[in-house]
């Protein structure tokens, strides 16, 4: 402890690094050591950087070369560490980052995500009431071109602005997030073959004991998805979760499953249709592109239907999702 504040860290996955380009890693990472940099000069520790990556120990020294070289003052604000978990997926990476630190306060972020100015203080300043055991960021998605504009409007995180409503009824954000250190400790993100399903169920497992989940505006940007290959891909994963989730908190019984299915499907089609055509000017996008935006939208959660609708029926086995090598850099 550093008088009243205390000791934090930071985990960051690598495994979003594969469907990036290191140009927009080297942003995110340099705004984070200009964070801390910040903090510490009002009175925070130096805290420990965990980079958590699905290689081998013998990986690190070139991993961190590459840091280094891309943002250099990262290690001279911060204790950086590299964490190996070989093979694991996202969840198992932050899980594994949890196991490298021993601070107060264990913070997530995401290789793909860029903190906004005072984004550290922010994040930070609840646990100053011993009360408090997890603090959600304001996560939203970039964009600039009509593609990521259309995924900013149907997407699961809110917009950038005008969306404050949507944001304190949103899952914890797994790349925007802290936790009072001895709790996520002894309550990893649990188990599950889903994609990015793991959250969601920790939010509840949060809440099933009495604890409050304070919404900050931390805010930070990710990076969109791009290209047609990630678009299918990650629309059908969005419906195979989405039945995870019901299974796991409300029927596995495979007939209430594939009513949830269909019901999913006109509920997140309704949803696409009403934010589109009333968020669109946020983005600055033209009038005559809303139709088209519309229609990506229903596209993207009809194939979520298909996903949903195939594990629940059986249709699909349900095994560990993983990033396919045709998706590439994004």
């Amino acid at each position: 402890m550093t008088g009243t504040l205390p000791t934090y860290s930071i985990v960051i996955e690598m495994e979003n690094a594969t469907t990036i380009e290191w140009d927009e890693i080297r942003v995110g990472l340099t705004a984070l050591a200009n964070e801390i940099a910040s903090v510490s000069a009002s009175g925070f520790a130096r805290p420990k950087v965990i980079i958590s990556h699905a290689g081998y120990d013998a990986d690190a020294q070139s991993l961190q070369s590459h840091i280094n070289s891309q943002a250099p003052r990262l290690e001279e604000v911060a204790e950086l560490r590299l964490a190996a978990c070989p093979g694991g997926r996202y969840y198992e990476l932050k899980n594994n980052g949890i196991r490298a630190t021993n601070a107060d306060v264990v913070i997530f972020m995401d290789s793909d995500t860029v903190p906004e100015p005072r984004w550290l203080s922010i994040l930070l300043d609840p646990f100053r009431n011993p009360a408090t055991v997890c603090v959600n960021g304001y996560t939203y998605l970039f964009y600039d071109d009509f593609f990521t504009r259309t995924f900013a409007l149907i997407w699961f995180f809110p917009m950038a602005r005008g969306d404050e409503k949507f944001a304190a009824k949103r899952a914890i954000n797994a790349n925007n997030v802290a936790f009072r250190g001895d709790w996520i400790a002894s309550h990893p993100f649990p188990p599950n073959n889903g994609f990015k399903v793991s959250c969601t169920l920790l939010m509840h497992q949060l809440r099933r004991e009495g604890h409050e989940i304070v919404h900050a505006g931390a805010r930070v940007y990710h990076y969109p998805p791009r290209g047609w290959r990630f678009f299918c891909w990650r629309a059908l994963v969005t419906g195979r979760d989405a039945d995870r989730k019901y299974t796991e908190l409300h029927s596995p019984n495979r007939a209430w499953r594939v009513v949830k299915s269909f019901t999913r499907w006109g509920t997140m089609s309704w949803r696409t249709i009403r934010r589109v055509t009333s968020l669109a000017f946020e983005t600055g996008m033209p009038l005559w592109q809303i139709p088209f935006a519309t229609m990506v939208g229903l596209a993207f959660y009809t194939l979520a239907f298909f996903g949903h609708f195939g594990l629940a029926t059986g249709l699909v086995r349900d095994r560990p999702e993983m990033i396919p090598d045709y998706v590439g850099h994004t």
